[in-house]
């Protein structure tokens, strides 16, 4: 999963990509506003972190040129207790600010709850071919409905809700089977993820040599 960290500070940037990367995280960055629209459309990012007073475009600027194309979650970035700048970032329809001097890890927590809130509402999946309904448990593959296990879905629906991370295999477990009393070996998920490989030409079921798995639609 994609994140776009747009700050003029160097050493604030890099702090934020450097944190949030030991989370499984891949980050980009831009130090000025222009470069900031030109990596958000090279770039399909999941959140993007936005300083107000930045080069050339201001952050309410980029903020409002990012509306026109996507609904992406945006975190504003201030160093201003003014509550007009609060008022108008709202206003152009940021999802939340945090202000300086703040801690790494709030930054994550703020981060990871808009990534939930944003992305686990939605309970479709599509990638080339595949279209999935998590909620009617049915899928698709060029067309034509495929048959499918539920905790095959369930399986696809975990690393979906955490896209760009590696799961451990017990990790998915803990997930998909928390409910239930007869935990399997972990080396099942390898059995269920070859099988959404092959019935849903799911390419972007990455394996993470001696971690697991991610998603990572590319």
């Amino acid at each position: 999963m994609k994140i776009l960290v747009v700050e003029d500070d160097k050493m604030i940037r890099e702090g934020i990509c450097e944190y949030m990367s030991e989370f499984g995280y891949e980050m980009i960055d831009a130090e000025d506003g222009k470069k900031a629209l030109v990596e958000f459309d090279k770039n399909d990012v999941a959140v993007v972190i936005l300083d107000i007073q930045i080069p050339f475009l201001s952050g309410l600027e980029v903020l409002k040129e990012i509306r026109m194309r996507s609904k992406v979650p945006v975190l504003m970035l201030t160093a201003f207790s003014d509550e007009e700048y609060k008022i108008d970032a709202f206003s152009n329809l940021a999802d939340g600010y945090i202000e300086k001097p703040f801690s790494l890890p709030v930054l994550r927590a703020r981060i990871e709850s808009l990534i939930k809130r944003h992305f686990a509402e939605t309970d479709k999946f599509q990638y080339k071919d595949a279209e999935v309904d998590f909620i009617g448990y049915t899928a698709k593959y060029k067309g034509e409905f495929v048959d499918i296990k539920a905790k095959e879905l369930e399986i696809l629906k975990c690393l979906f809700n955490n896209e760009g991370q590696a799961l451990t295999r017990m990790q998915i477990i803990d997930s998909v089977w928390k409910l239930s009393d007869e935990i399997p070996f972990d080396r099942v998920i390898d059995v269920y993820i070859k099988e959404l490989r092959k019935k849903l030409g799911l390419d972007c079921i990455v394996t993470i040599r001696n971690v697991g798995y991610k998603l990572e639609r590319k």
